[in-house]
């Protein structure tokens, strides 16, 4: 019996401790352009820098115009913590707001904003020559986390069985 609750305890801390970790959402590091900032030249692409992992499905992100339009042009990429948006032409001066919403590995959303200051109207955004296109990449800690649960109710099944097995004294 002293074994079974030992292993229950073991498993117990362990499900404790991967939780702590799966429960942590993830939070904007950084926004290029920055948040607050102002240029002359309009960005190509607005880029969202996590604290952790987010998952492509569900991410969405929108570039609003100081008139209020999307500029957002294209699919919105995500890599491991990095999402990007492609925007299009940017021909108005003014106040462009993000809004951005990612799904954390933990599965919860998060909504982001931020804004930048573009100070010249009529500059069409421009991609830089050569730049390399990212693939977008679905990955999430939501497996991971599924496995774990899983595995643990292995470990109690198997403990639950060593003990009924056992010969009462």
């Amino acid at each position: 019996m002293r074994r079974l609750i030992a292993v229950l305890v073991a498993s117990l801390l362990t499900l404790v401790v991967s939780a702590g970790v799966a429960a942590a959402h993830a939070k904007l590091e950084s926004m290029t352009p920055a948040d607050g900032s102002s240029m002359a030249a309009p960005p190509t692409k607005v880029v969202l820098t996590f604290s952790e992992p987010v998952g492509a499905n569900g991410t969405q992100v929108q570039v609003k115009s100081p008139n209020g339009t999307n500029v957002a042009n294209g699919d919105v990429q995500v890599v491991d913590n990095t999402v990007t948006q492609p925007v299009g032409a940017m021909i108005e001066a003014g106040k462009y707001m993000v809004e951005a919403r990612v799904v954390s590995a933990d599965g919860h959303p998060i909504t982001v904003t931020g804004s930048f200051t573009v100070t010249h109207e009529g500059h069409p955004a421009t991609e830089p020559a050569g730049a390399p296109a990212q693939q977008p990449d679905g990955n999430s800690n939501t497996v991971t986390i599924v496995a774990m649960c899983l595995v643990m109710l292995v470990v109690v099944a198997l403990a639950v069985v060593i003990v009924r097995r056992r010969p009462t004294p």
